[in-house]
């Protein structure tokens, strides 16, 4: 009895070894392509189920939205300071009131922008009424697919192309998450 050392046929160790390649190089591409830091993106993805919104078309073309500036939104807390340099800006910014989770109206625009440092350590800078009176900053978490996610205040911020979702907010245990479409949408390319 010949014992084979190989049992595939040299054809099929080649083909096996080209789709291990091509995975290979498909999560490198993926990574790149979906890091947040893309100003394109290739799918809105899914929105909010039972509701609808008239909200501006989001800005693509690589320019900064207008109320916006190299550091973030004009006359706002969420902007860069010194030497940091603006790699994302999200928002949902309708001018229209929005209802807190205490059932009071405020003004409605949820403002978010990402700095990085020289060291490349990310922050984000926020003005969200309907979350916080006040404006608050967090720190960079992870990155997912399609989004980047931060930690403030104990909840998690997760800033993608279409959507702001905040979920685990220790202030409103009440709500698992509170998303916001976004309108504005600026992603720097470094």
């Amino acid at each position: 009895m010949a014992f084979r050392l190989n049992r595939y046929a040299p054809s099929m160790i080649s083909a096996r070894k080209r789709c291990t390649a091509l995975a290979g190089a498909a999560l490198i591409c993926s990574m790149v392509a979906c890091s947040g830091e893309n100003a394109a993106a290739t799918s809105p993805g899914p929105s909010t189920p039972g509701t609808s919104t008239t909200a501006a078309p989001v800005q693509t073309d690589g320019t900064l939205p207008a109320g916006t500036d190299i550091y973030g939104y004009r006359d706002s807390f969420a902007r860069c300071r010194g030497t940091e340099r603006l790699v994302l800006l999200v928002g949902q910014t309708t001018g229209s009131s929005v209802t807190t989770f205490h059932g009071s109206t405020v003004g409605g625009d949820q403002r978010f922008v990402v700095c990085e440092d020289r060291a490349g350590t990310r922050i984000v800078r926020a003005t969200a009424p309907a979350l916080r009176p006040e404006p608050f900053e967090g720190t960079f978490f992870t990155f997912t697919a399609n989004s980047q996610q931060f930690v403030a205040d104990g909840m998690k911020i997760d800033l993608a192309r279409a959507t702001i979702t905040v979920t685990d907010d220790p202030k409103h245990p009440e709500f698992r998450a509170v998303t916001w479409t976004v309108n504005e949408y600026w992603g720097a390319v470094y």
